[in-house]
């Protein structure tokens, strides 16, 4: 009887002093701040290897055509960039608040323009506007406009709820129009269809070159903006800040990276096989696909959210302060 008291009070006292340790470090660990998901630096460590003053509050950006083009609603132009010497090419003037992203396809870029609510088509010999259309879009709204060689396809507002998909073809002519969800406003084009986000209603729209739905795909709520790269559809939201890995090939999600940038605006784009995210007080996050992770993130830089992957750099519009940074990815960190 002896040994065996003698040995529930061992028990005891082992127990007591785990009970105790563990409390202690629960303790220490609230008491210390969370380590980060990932590593985040401040914006002014970025290697920005060239910044070009266009002036006005430079936004949507297309890569193309042997440029980096500008939307700058304010000035009502798209600025042209040649990315090999470093200098403003043009200076091109457009109609009222170019405002849908810049779509370039063919020979030709292709711009909304908001206020004026037209569809104008850029010529890249003459650095003119060689078209315009008039179109029916929603003149507060933001989001991408697709092209390829024959046609351009953007959303259009017929139904006072942004929710048509428009096919027109390189002469501005309609082809035909696609009912998807509301308050849709960003395109595009990958893995031979048409990719609508709708805001509205959570949800990506995969339609077929024939102008049919062929899936729907949910994701996190109030997404925006897109990208094709890496065999995926990438689908940032605004609502939590996350992003979302579509897969093709069986039209589900299959990753949802927590970038953790939650807010109005925003952008995302592939380039040099990693995703690049972009949004006001953010400016640069790297994901790597390989791993469905952040690598690191750059912030405390407010006014600079629009972003693209070009000619071996990756290009940021700042709005505050009227830049264009070119980053160099070559110098950042491998991690």
């Amino acid at each position: 009887m002896r040994l065996v008291r003698y040995g529930l009070k061992a028990l005891l006292v082992v127990t007591m002093a785990a009970s105790a340790a563990i409390a202690q470090k629960e303790a220490e660990a609230a008491a210390s701040p969370k380590q980060p998901d990932f590593v985040r630096l401040d914006a002014a460590r970025l290697p920005i290897s060239h910044k070009f003053h266009v002036g006005g509050d430079p936004d949507w950006l297309g890569i193309g055509l042997g440029s980096v083009w500008v939307a700058v609603p304010k000035t009502n132009e798209v600025v042209r960039i040649n990315p090999i010497r470093n200098v403003v090419q043009a200076r091109i003037a457009v109609d009222k608040e170019p405002c849908y992203g810049i779509g370039i396809g063919g020979e030709h870029v292709w711009v909304l323009n908001c206020q004026s609510r037209t569809l104008t088509r850029i010529s890249p010999r003459t650095n003119k506007v060689d078209l315009r259309v008039p179109v029916v879009i929603d003149p507060a709204g933001e989001g991408t406009i697709a092209a390829d060689l024959n046609n351009i396809w953007f959303v259009g507002n017929e139904d006072g709820h942004a929710g048509t998909l428009v096919q027109m073809n390189t002469k501005g002519h309609v082809v035909r129009k696609v009912t998807v969800g509301k308050d849709s406003a960003v395109v595009k084009l990958g893995f031979r269809s048409i990719w609508v986000v709708s805001s509205g209603e959570g949800k990506v729209y995969r339609v077929d070159r024939r102008g049919k739905v062929v899936a729907t795909v949910g994701v996190a709520a109030g997404p925006r903006f897109a990208t094709v790269g890496a065999g995926s559809v990438w689908v940032l939201s605004q609502s939590d800040g996350s992003v979302s890995r579509i897969d093709p090939g069986t039209n589900k999600v299959t990753a949802v990276v927590q970038a953790k940038v939650p807010g109005a605006g925003g952008e995302i784009s592939y380039g040099g096989g990693l995703i690049w995210v972009t949004m006001s007080g953010t400016p640069v996050t790297r994901i790597d696909p390989g791993r469905n992770k952040v690598i690191d993130q750059y912030g405390n830089y407010p006014k600079a959210d629009a972003i693209r992957f070009g000619f071996g750099s990756v290009w940021v519009s700042d709005h505050g302060k009227g830049d264009v940074w070119k980053i160099d990815p070559r110098k950042m960190p491998v991690r």
